[in-house]
């Protein structure tokens, strides 16, 4: 890489080409965020960062001599309502090296990307920081868009109650199932419901994007009216069934109390309700926050119609 730092320098932090140093990418993953820096990973980022049908992900790094000690990634998005469209990003992976942790690089490479990014036209960038990153954001400008209501349909009460009881994240990786059909082959069967809303533009070539990378193992079911999405995690000792998109414009609680009875031990989703089944979980959700780039204008959260496709970690 040009304008590389030599060893002891002070480290070059510059635009980062992900399709080009996917190995050193990989490589720092698996040294900070406990990646296992095989082939999977490698496609993994490969699917993500570089395959979007919205585009590459703009990403900065900061290089020690040859050597990548920190990354910022951030991922494509489109946001659409009555012909007009908003380009936006979602604030994603980011990783530090162990030996270069507390130098201000997350906050360096995360200004640097605003800066461009808002040069380059970029309206805005959204994500769904945890507790521990969330009062980093609000100090770099970020705001707090709202959180949106988690909904649960539980197989049983006892599994209601360990889900509440829970305490650990969701594993990255899905859980092979063999119900309904693998969401990327019936992707040009499916269909978005009508949203008035800022929703993403759910193309064909989007949504087969979106559900199908394999190791993921996006499903999807027929309900009345369309489809719906999900996957299934494990939970600690739980497994969750989330639903992803519900691409119908009708409620089909029949069709989710199947998809748990045979799946797992309770359904997530977000923007759904009880005509499908569900139970509201107060203050359970993400909570998205929203920073302002090319575009002045920060929407009212019940203006965006997001789905927990949208939102959720992958």
């Amino acid at each position: 890489m040009s304008g590389q730092s030599r060893p002891g320098e002070e480290l070059d932090v510059a635009p980062l080409d992900v399709a080009s140093h996917i190995e050193a990418v990989v490589a720092l993953g698996a040294r900070s965020l406990q990646w296992v820096g095989d082939e999977r990973d490698r496609a993994f980022v490969r699917w993500k960062h570089v395959e979007n049908p919205f585009g590459a992900s703009p990403a900065w790094g900061a290089w020690e001599g040859r050597r990548l000690v920190a990354f910022r990634t951030l991922l494509q998005w489109r946001l659409g309502r009555d012909g007009q469209d908003l380009r936006v990003v979602r604030a994603v992976d980011t990783a530090t090296d162990p030996d270069h942790q507390g130098r201000g690089l997350f906050r360096r490479l995360t200004t640097q990307a605003v800066e461009e990014l808002t040069a380059d036209g970029v309206d805005a960038v959204f994500n769904t920081p945890n507790d521990q990153s969330r009062p980093g954001y609000l100090k770099m400008g970020w705001v707090e868009l709202g959180r949106p209501t988690l909904l649960v349909q539980p197989s049983s009460p006892t599994a209601l109650a360990r889900m509440l009881r829970a305490r650990v994240p969701a594993a990255l990786w899905s859980e092979p199932v063999t119900y309904g059909e693998a969401a990327v082959d019936v992707a040009d069967q499916l269909r978005p419901a009508d949203i008035e809303q800022w929703a993403t533009p759910r193309t064909t070539e989007h949504l087969a994007w979106r559900y199908g990378f394999e190791p993921l193992h996006y499903r999807a079911i027929e309900v009345k009216g369309g489809h719906a999405v999900f996957r299934v995690r494990r939970r600690g000792p739980l497994r969750e069934v989330a639903i992803v998109d519900w691409l119908s414009d009708q409620p089909d609680p029949a069709a989710v109390f199947r998809l748990v009875r045979a799946c797992g031990d309770y359904a997530v989703a977000i923007g759904l309700g009880p005509r499908h089944g569900f139970v509201p979980v107060p203050r359970q959700g993400p909570i998205v926050t929203w920073r302002t780039l090319a575009n002045p204008v920060v929407p009212a959260f019940g203006d965006v119609g997001f789905a927990l496709g949208d939102l959720e970690l992958f």
